[in-house]
């Protein structure tokens, strides 16, 4: 067994020496399916399984999570370090319906984190993902209620190493905990999550300014540089609090502190000149980067009254919002190789004294006083408004200079939406959302690389029609179609080589969602969206799809108690790199097989799926001509364990 494998075993056998693996516990994590858990197909994350066409990177063809449009219960999280698997019950991508009872929507889809509950039984689950290339992921997760009702402890610890279809790839891990204490009406649920990762291989970028690309590298093989490890430590920590003050007065609020600590980083970026689009040959540049700091602390709290008049149900909402971020970039050194190389063969540099410049920082302190009401007419409509004033104020450093720039911003936000139940099962709706939304961060291939980007005014309009089908015990479901359109500054690169706003870029676009359960055995999520995405300079946004489609199944047999197959399909249109190169689309088929069975008292569950069957090879635009090799054919198992 490997060493991770060992850890995990030593942690399960030093638990149950312990007393916390009881004999009898319900199921926890070997049923979890996101194919028969999702609401739609706009997006669900479950454990390690997904379904839907939006993730929490990609909604609509931008970005929740850089936007800063991130919740947790409902709350307002500003994340620099990703949140651990062992806090989280499931993800869910809120757009269209799925939004219309958030108050204060976000134009560009709202990513909502359900927290784990409150355990009532004692349990651990153990979870072992063997996955392409020699990687895996081993989880533990207890559930321990120490005073009935009132005080529980949930948490546990994850490693993992994982390898991309490039090479890059890291080691994880993490250890979180999470106390739960309900008294009076009062839930208070502080949390802390640290970890990092280590033995870092940088993705290799690679730079295509021409009309051409190369072959693509082989899979699973890294050519980048061996001495090249980076390294960085993460810490997600905080507490939510929920109480019923009075009779329909309810408080919902949060504070969290998220911090990515880069100790090492480095960036493998290889140029395709147009001068060697015959040869095909590629220039090799490494960046190197100090020990370099991002952290935030963030929260929101929102006193909600409830209360009725004749059948109306109203709901009205004060609350305030808050963000200080902190980021710090540049001091790198580049390393230029002599050599001019065939794309995806080693090219070793020798390991140098790096001697770094000193960084720079910026500093954001965002808040908004937010005024909001939802109201419902059950069976007729629902109205949903909300008004905010919102003050930014960003301050950047320059390290090298010492100049400082200012910059703000206040403007006034707003959103509303009305919904209209025109028979039992058919439902419509219209809104308008303007956002004030993060940018995210300059991509490594810029001059100014992971500089924070100023904040954008973003605009969306959208509307839509529900279907809510239903026909005994073996049909059930619901389909969706919406039609949306959104605004906002665009970012892409100068002739200097910066990453700075430049014109405006339009997403308009239909999205529909199929969901459910058709007989007794099929279960079905499926989803597409078609989008005209159209940048004001002109043409086309790079990296952006015209189309994307996806449809998961799970079917039921009765092979062993109820072995399960499962497909997945999705197709990816063309996206451009630049004006004069288009990565053309590509579809992959996903097939696999489940099966959750029982071993005396223990619940259990088999997961294995061979991904990209046909082994379709693409590659992935993230940035203006900047891109990296798409996932490529791979078989992964997954055994799960509740004790």
């Amino acid at each position: 067994m490997r060493r991770g494998g060992r850890a995990i075993a030593g942690v399960v056998a030093l638990a149950a020496a312990s007393g916390l693996v009881p004999g009898r516990a319900v199921a926890q994590r070997a049923g979890e399916n996101a194919v028969t858990s999702s609401d739609d197909a706009f997006g669900t994350n479950i454990g390690f399984e997904s379904t839907g066409i939006y993730t929490e990177f990609d909604t609509r063809g931008f970005s929740p999570t850089k936007a800063g449009n991130v919740r947790i219960d409902g709350i307002y999280f500003d994340p620099v370090a990703i949140t651990a698997g062992r806090l989280r019950e499931r993800t869910a991508i809120r757009v269209g319906f799925a939004a219309e009872d958030y108050p204060f929507h976000a134009p560009t889809g709202i990513v909502d984190h359900k927290f784990r509950d409150f355990p009532t039984k004692l349990g651990m689950s153990v979870a072992w993902h063997q996955q392409a290339y020699g990687a895996w992921i081993g989880e533990l997760d207890l559930r321990v209620p120490v005073v009935k009702e009132h005080f529980s402890l949930t948490g546990g610890l994850a490693m993992s190493h994982q390898v991309q279809a490039d090479g890059s790839g890291n080691r994880g891990y993490g250890l979180t905990l999470r106390p739960i204490l309900r008294f009076s009406g009062i839930e208070f649920a502080p949390f802390v999550s640290a970890g990092g990762f280590k033995n870092v291989r940088a993705r290799p970028l690679l730079i295509a300014s021409g009309s051409t690309l190369p072959a693509l590298p082989a899979a699973g093989e890294y050519f980048g540089q061996t001495w090249a490890i980076g390294k960085a430590k993460t810490l997600n920590a905080g507490g939510t609090i929920k109480a019923a003050l009075a009779s329909g007065l309810l408080l919902r609020a949060g504070m969290f502190h998220s911090a990515n600590n880069r100790l090492r980083n480095y960036s493998e970026i290889f140029t395709l000149q147009p001068q060697q689009l015959a040869s095909q040959l590629v220039t090799h540049r490494l960046i190197a980067d100090p020990r370099q700091d991002v952290h935030s602390t963030s929260g929101e709290a929102q006193l909600a009254w409830r209360f009725t008049s004749g059948k109306w149900q109203h709901r009205l909402i004060a609350g305030y919002r808050y963000r200080d971020r902190f980021t710090e970039t540049g001091g790198s050194v580049a390393l230029t190789s002599p050599n001019a190389i065939t794309y995806g063969t080693k090219d070793p540099l020798a390991e140098p004294a790096f001697a770094f410049g000193p960084v720079n920082s910026s500093d954001v302190k965002q808040s908004s006083i937010m005024l909001g009401y939802t109201g419902k007419l059950p069976g007729l409509a629902s109205i949903n408004m909300g008004l905010q004033k919102a003050r930014y104020r960003g301050t950047s450093h320059d390290g090298l200079s010492g100049e400082i720039k200012p910059t703000r911003d206040d403007p006034w936000l707003y959103n509303v939406s009305l919904g209209f139940d025109l028979a039992p099962h058919l439902s419509v709706y219209v809104g308008t959302e303007k956002g004030l939304e993060d940018s995210g961060t300059a991509p490594e291939s810029a001059l100014n690389r992971n500089d924070q980007l100023p904040p954008t005014r973003t605009t969306q309009y959208e509307g839509g029609v529900r279907w809510k089908f239903h026909g005994g015990q073996s049909l059930s479901g619901q389909w969706v179609i919406n039609a949306f359109q959104i605004e906002k500054p665009y970012f892409t690169f100068d002739p200097a080589g910066n990453f700075v706003q430049l014109g405006q870029v339009h997403h308009r676009g239909i999205e529909t969602s199929l969901s459910g359960q058709f007989g007794k055995r099929l279960n079905v999520v499926a989803g597409a969206v078609a989008m005209q995405p159209r940048v004001s300079t002109g043409g086309r946004p790079v990296g952006t799809p015209s189309l994307y489609a996806r449809a998961d199944f799970n079917y039921h047999t009765d092979i062993l108690g109820g072995l399960t197959p499962t497909a997945s399909f999705t197709y990816t249109s063309s996206r451009l790199v630049s004006s004069r190169l288009e990565v053309p689309g590509f579809a992959t088929v996903d097939l696999g097989v489940r099966h959750v069975f029982r071993v005396g008292a223990t619940h259990a569950s088999i997961r294995a799926v061979a991904q990209n069957v046909f082994d379709a090879a693409s590659w992935k635009v993230v940035a203006a001509n900047t891109l990296y090799p798409e996932e490529r054919r791979r078989f992964t198992i997954s055994l799960t364990a509740d004790f």
